[in-house]
């Protein structure tokens, strides 16, 4: 992802109030997390289920309002599930680390560990779309295919910020990963209809499923 941040704060009633384009206050997750107390101004939750599919949203909280309650949707009870909150408020865009600048041990570990993974991000964009990147190039097709067949406007590739970074804590997986970034009225849109949401998320995951190499004798093929 470009170096920018967006910072997507939420209003009442889950409205978005505001939406801010700055450079990432911070380099990398070590500096970030020297100079703010977990569990104050942040908060990690961290699933590992032994899955061969990680879910991540790193711009959780007030960073990009409602990206972490759309990754649990996608992860469900049994991909793997990182979620970085930050709980700053108005100032929570100070707390938002690029993604291939984001290098906490905890979720690398996740990524590295797993076949495919997903992260979940806002784009400052007008328009109730979402745009799909990232590496693995199968499972992108895959999920840019099912979203559009469940009814989702889709932008594919990504060419402002098409996610194929290896650095990406995304790409980090065994086959790279899928990058979904979607702009604020269509997370609005989700955040306010759970059959929307759900709709997404089972998309995201059957196409998840489908890109899946098979395994024979403990062996990928």
């Amino acid at each position: 992802m470009l170096p920018l941040m967006l910072a997507l704060l939420s209003g009442c009633g889950g409205n978005y109030a505001a939406l801010r384009m700055r450079p990432d206050l911070y380099p990398d997750y070590a500096a970030l997390r020297a100079a703010n107390t977990e569990g104050r101004d942040f908060s990690r939750e961290i699933y590992d289920r032994k899955s061969r599919v990680s879910v991540f949203a790193i711009h959780g909280g007030d960073i990009e309002f409602s990206t972490s309650r759309l990754a649990r949707a996608v992860a469900g009870s049994d991909f793997n599930l990182y979620l970085f909150n930050g709980w700053l408020g108005g100032d929570s865009w100070k707390l938002h680390v690029t993604a291939v600048h984001f290098d906490d041990p905890a979720a690398v570990a996740l990524s590295t560990s797993s076949l495919i993974a997903v992260s979940i991000h806002a784009r400052a964009d007008g328009g109730e779309r979402v745009c799909v990147g990232g590496a693995d190039t199968r499972a992108v097709g895959e999920t840019a295919s099912g979203l559009l067949a469940s009814g989702f406007s889709v932008e594919t590739p990504c060419r402002r910020t098409p996610g194929v970074d290896p650095r990406n804590i995304v790409n980090r997986a065994v086959e790279g990963g899928v990058q979904l970034e979607l702009t604020p009225k269509l997370l609005a849109r989700l955040e306010n209809s759970p059959a929307a949401r759900m709709r997404f998320a089972g998309s995201v995951r059957d196409s998840l499923y489908r890109s899946l190499p098979a395994v024979q004798d403990g062996v990928l093929r």
